[in-house]
């Protein structure tokens, strides 16, 4: 056995011999009550048993008395303590020193020039003088004057005449207020061309008119007010108001007057934009023929209304509205849709949008003659309805220099104008109107890149598909036209431009033995050029060379433009 062992020695006979006397009493009354008090006549003995275990010698952690006082009752009281404060500020001072003003040390602002005065003279006799008068920087108005004259003694070999002047006087103000801006603008105009389109080897002398007979002369006189809100609340209206008026005649005495007032009202109702445009127009048409027949002449009045609402949200906007209007005049009401939608992708890199609206326009004697000056004045003027216009494309920005828009799109109108030549004339050299219904396919590409100020390219190009109702053809409109913009400045001191632009065939009317034909135009392509040369930032040097292959090619029937023509001339700012 090993010294760790320890022997345990448990005797019986010892245990009970040690019992106090007491307990010895007890145990013996109670085994003379089980033993129905049998006495015992044989001596007990002692019974030994030895234990071996492995020896430990760990003290046993000790039992303390706790000493804390302890509550006997299950429910602990609950203390409620309430802290009342006094509301009384003490009292403070303290006065700031005074601030001094900082003295702001910033960079000069840019000496600005009032004026601007281009001139210049080419082949053909041509004189270019063009004026811009511009008020400088000022919080409370803008103003200034424009003047420009372009003329030239062009004519084309075997064909009339086609001297031509274009002289132009633009006024405008504005009154910047706290709440809106004021503008005020008039306006005269003067166009004087030649109906140049007879050929001097075909007709017999005496039919051969003299220059004053085939000059016509435009004149416009204009003026309009308009008043803009600028509310920074987005929960007021903000609107714009504009009343204009125009006076147009030309050198045969007729004459056309119109008023139009438009306002747009818009305001914001839970992020939503509510916008509401009414517009009313006023034309009085009196032309030579009409003189002999009616004092006051044609009378148009043409009311619309166009309510819509927008909205938008994290990928997509929309707008939903329609176009109503009342001939008040003829009677009858043209209502449109006016829908549109967009899908924003990748932080607007593509922006898909598709919509439909329709539009009712008024083919005014001053509208017709601006498109083509070589009509007649005793036209029919009628209403031009777009009953729908079905539209869809994508648009965006490749990189920061790049843009682009893709669309395609489907109208039908009804009353087109198409300008024919009217027949009936000695000399067949003017046009009048006819109106056909007009189903039109169009579709359109349009990509731009530009870097800073130093380079620019415009690239757009529309395809069109035609299908009249009653005419051969839509007479003078090109299926094709294509065009490309270049612009580059060389160390900041040479600005080169360059336009090309290509249209290809149209058809022109044409009577063969009293029965109209459509006559083939061949397309053309058209080359311009340009250079800026920049002395310093007070005088410019420019040469303008157009039309450089020199093609005479027709945009209307029998009028051929001008071939190769130039421009030279300076521009000095002060």
């Amino acid at each position: 056995m090993s010294k760790k062992e320890v022997h345990k020695v448990y005797k019986v006979g010892k245990f009970i011999k040690s019992v106090p006397i007491a307990i010895g009493v007890t145990f013996c009354f109670m085994n003379f009550i089980t033993f129905n008090c049998q006495a015992q006549h044989k001596n007990i003995d002692t019974i030994e048993y030895r234990v071996v275990e492995q020896a430990n010698a760990n003290i046993s952690n000790g039992a303390k008395i706790n000493s804390n006082p302890a509550i006997a009752d299950t429910v602990k009281p609950s203390r409620k303590v309430d802290y009342t404060t006094i509301g009384n500020q003490f009292p403070t001072t303290y006065t700031p020193d005074a601030l001094k003003p900082v003295q702001l040390k910033g960079e000069p602002l840019d000496n600005q020039q009032h004026s601007m005065l281009n001139l210049g003279g080419g082949n053909y006799n041509t004189a270019y003088l063009e004026y811009f008068f511009n008020s400088i920087r000022s919080r409370d108005w803008d103003y200034g004057i424009h003047l420009n004259h372009l003329s030239s003694t062009y004519t084309a070999t075997n064909y009339g005449l086609s001297t031509f002047a274009n002289n132009d006087v633009n006024l405008f103000a504005k009154k910047f207020m706290t709440n809106g801006t004021l503008t005020a603008q008039a306006d005269y105009a003067e166009r004087v061309v030649h109906d140049y389109g007879y050929n001097t080897m075909k007709d017999s002398l005496e039919n051969i008119p003299s220059n004053d007979v085939t000059r016509e002369r435009y004149n416009l006189f204009d003026g309009a007010l308009q008043y803009s809100s600028h509310y920074k609340d987005s929960s007021k209206i903000n609107h714009t108001t504009r009343l204009s008026y125009y006076n147009y005649s030309d050198v045969h005495n007729a004459v056309e007057n119109n008023v139009d007032y438009s306002m747009h009202l818009y305001t914001y109702i839970q992020k939503q934009q509510i916008d509401v445009k009414l517009f009313a127009q006023y034309f009085n048409d009196v032309t030579s023929g009409d003189r002999l027949q009616s004092t006051f002449g044609d009378r148009a009045w043409n009311l619309g209304f166009n309510p819509y609402f927008s909205g938008n949200g994290k990928h997509w906007d929309a707008r939903i509205g329609l176009k109503a209007y009342l001939d008040a005049v003829n009677g009858g009401t043209d209502v449109f849709p006016d829908l549109l939608a967009r899908y924003h992708i990748a932080d607007n890199a593509l922006i898909i949008y598709a919509g439909i609206d329709g539009d009712k326009q008024y083919n005014s004697y001053k509208s017709l003659s601006t498109t083509n000056p070589f009509v007649q004045d005793t036209l029919n003027n009628q209403y031009t309805r777009t009953m729908y216009h079905l539209y869809g494309g994508f648009t965006g920005s490749i990189t920061n220099q790049i843009t682009y828009d893709v669309n395609a799109s489907q109208s039908q109108i009804k009353n087109m104008p198409l300008f024919i030549t009217d027949t009936l004339e000695l000399l067949r050299n003017r046009f009048t109107v006819v109106y056909d219904n007009v189903q039109v396919t169009n579709v359109h590409l349009d990509i731009s890149y530009q870097v800073k100020d130093d380079i620019r390219f415009i690239l757009g190009g529309d395809y069109f598909s035609y299908v009249p109702s009653a005419q051969l053809q839509v007479w003078y409109h090109p299926t094709l036209k294509v065009n490309l913009l270049g612009e580059y400045t060389i160390l900041k001191k040479y600005i080169v431009k360059a336009e090309v632009f290509y249209v290809n065939q149209q058809y022109a009317p044409e009577m063969v033995d009293g029965i109209m034909t459509a006559k083939q135009l061949d397309g053309y392509p058209d080359l311009n050029l340009g250079v800026d040369y920049k002395y310093n930032k007070f005088l410019t040097a420019f040469l303008h060379l157009n039309n450089l292959a020199s093609t005479a090619y027709y945009q209307w029937d029998n009028y051929p433009t001008q071939r190769f023509n130039f421009l030279l001339g300076v521009r000095l700012t002060f």
